[in-house]
């Protein structure tokens, strides 16, 4: 497949409003984002029935994932330049630190600066819905970020090696890596760098949804979807599979309450494959070396999966 998709994209004609104006719905997505984030606090923060008091965090969580992906999609689907991606990177990395301050106090403590860090954050913790406006900020920073990764693959199937590598990769670090160490050591920075939800369930009636969302799963919905985009594949089923899969994916994660954490590239990666497997096609040659590939990815991986262990 060529970079350049426009031949094989549908005629403008048949495409959807969030396709012909990618530039507008993007900031569209965005506010919607913002506003069901804070129309969720200040409904759950009313005294409502317990029946009430469980749906308003499931319907806030349904709202901001959808809207999330598809300010993913929108902005993965935008023609724009290394040098524009990357100053829409830095920038949404900066308001990021801004908006969420909370993390220059973990870096000045971890530095031997803990008062000096707290001072810091209290001056820069502005208002009370600042964590929403860090959580868009960490999702664009995120999306940059994926577009300027997306930019060294250079054939639309390599998006099933790809995934593949950072399923198994994102398996070994929450259960025996990096992110269940954090996770037990340092719960808090895992969760600054995080997109939180706004409105948690209440104790007595658990609610299947997400508390949080690491930056990983939306960079790589960002790679993901960039390729899918650039390579005239299918990026909006591929975006409703994702959505499916991420409502489903942490019901047996709450029923099994030993886990500490949940793995999301698996269930967004097997998503978009699937809706994308018929643009998947290799060679005899490259069916080898996948299978090469899978069988020294697999060895690896048991490796590491050993050695965390003990």
């Amino acid at each position: 497949m060529s970079e350049n998709a426009s031949e094989s994209s549908p005629p403008r004609a048949r495409q959807r409003w969030s396709e012909r104006h990618a530039a507008t719905a993007a900031p569209v997505y965005a506010a919607v984002y913002v506003a069901i984030s804070f129309a969720g606090a200040r409904l759950a923060a009313l005294r409502l029935p317990i029946a009430a008091a469980a749906l308003v965090p499931l319907l806030t969580w349904v709202g901001i994932l959808l809207s999330s992906l598809f300010l993913v999609l929108s902005i993965s689907r935008l023609k724009l330049s290394v040098r524009v991606d990357l100053a829409w990177m830095v920038c949404m990395l900066v308001l990021f630190l801004l908006a969420r301050p909370r993390i220059l106090e973990i870096a000045a403590k971890a530095l031997g600066h803990g008062a000096q860090g707290k001072r810091i954050a209290d001056m820069l913790s502005l208002f009370p819905g600042q964590q929403v406006i860090a959580n868009i900020a960490l999702i664009l920073w995120a999306i940059f970020l994926g577009r300027l990764v997306s930019r060294v693959i250079r054939e639309g199937k390599l998006l099933l090696p790809v995934a593949a590598v950072a399923s198994i990769a994102d398996i070994i670090t929450v259960f025996y890596g990096a992110v269940r160490h954090m996770s037990e050591k340092a719960p808090a920075v895992v969760e600054a760098f995080s997109a939180q939800t706004p409105v948690a369930a209440p104790p007595s009636v658990p609610v299947p949804i997400l508390t949080f969302i690491g930056i990983g799963d939306f960079l790589f919905l960002a790679v993901f979807m960039t390729i899918l985009a650039r390579y005239a594949m299918n990026p909006v089923k591929a975006t409703w599979a994702a959505f499916a899969a991420m409502l489903v994916a942490p019901v047996p994660f709450m029923v099994w309450q030993g886990l500490l954490g949940m793995p999301g590239l698996p269930f967004i990666s097997a998503a978009v494959l699937a809706t994308n497997w018929r643009y998947l096609r290799f060679t005899r040659e490259e069916v080898r070396a996948l299978a090469f590939a899978a069988i020294l990815v697999t060895a690896v991986a048991a490796a590491a999966w050993i050695i965390l262990r003990h």
